[in-house]
């Protein structure tokens, strides 16, 4: 059963590729290049206590050469999880913030879209209602003055329709059509911009 709620796919979330992958692998990169150079860092001075302590054991006499064998392997092996944990952190960071950019992003473009769809169908000539924006979007106020100015030109086009009916309605009551083929055809040209203003709102 539905929940009534508009469920997004992922592919619907890059409305805007140029902006969203721009912006977001901006971020993705600034973010992997503080973590190299803090990662560098960090295996540097690992290296080096790594180093120090191979050196240790190798000097210390009262060690068994098994037991000091062993201890280098352990010290090794840290070295590599410690590796490993870096990259791993480095890479899950990476593609944390790339899918954060692109959801962030996400509620920009999509009042963007949303408003290049609503001017093309005024260019169209169509005026459907405006559907509100979705939880978490931005550009709420900018939305809000668009949807005023939208909104302003669809009440006109619907006072145009009020008076083209008003006017057909007279010229039905009046036989207008009936008098001469030119009022005929003047009054046919009125029902068909009626009609056309009508589909415009629809």
């Amino acid at each position: 059963m539905s929940d009534g709620r508009h469920k997004r796919r992922w592919r619907n979330l890059v409305l805007d590729r140029e902006y969203q992958l721009v912006f977001t692998l901006a971020m993705v990169l600034s973010a992997a290049l503080f973590m190299a150079g803090l990662g560098y860092l960090v295996m540097h001075e690992a290296d080096v206590a790594t180093k120090t302590a191979i050196q240790d054991v190798e000097g210390e006499s009262l060690l068994e050469p098994k037991l000091a064998e062993e201890t280098i392997d352990n010290l090794l092996r840290r070295r590599q999880v410690l590796n490993l944990i870096l990259v791993g952190v480095g890479l899950a960071l990476s593609g944390g913030l790339f899918v954060y950019g692109i959801k962030m992003t996400h509620h920009v473009a999509g009042p963007m879209y949303k408003v290049s769809l609503y001017c093309d169908r005024l260019a169209g000539g169509r005026f459907a209602k405006l559907g509100p924006l979705r939880r978490g979007d931005q550009l709420v106020s900018f939305y809000d003055h668009f949807k005023q100015a939208y909104e302003t030109v669809r009440r006109r086009q619907e006072a145009d329709v009020a008076s083209l009916r008003a006017a057909v309605a007279a010229a039905d009551e009046d036989g207008l059509a009936g008098r001469s083929p030119e009022l005929a055809a003047r009054v046919e040209e009125l029902r068909e911009l009626l009609r056309g203003k009508e589909a415009s709102l629809e």
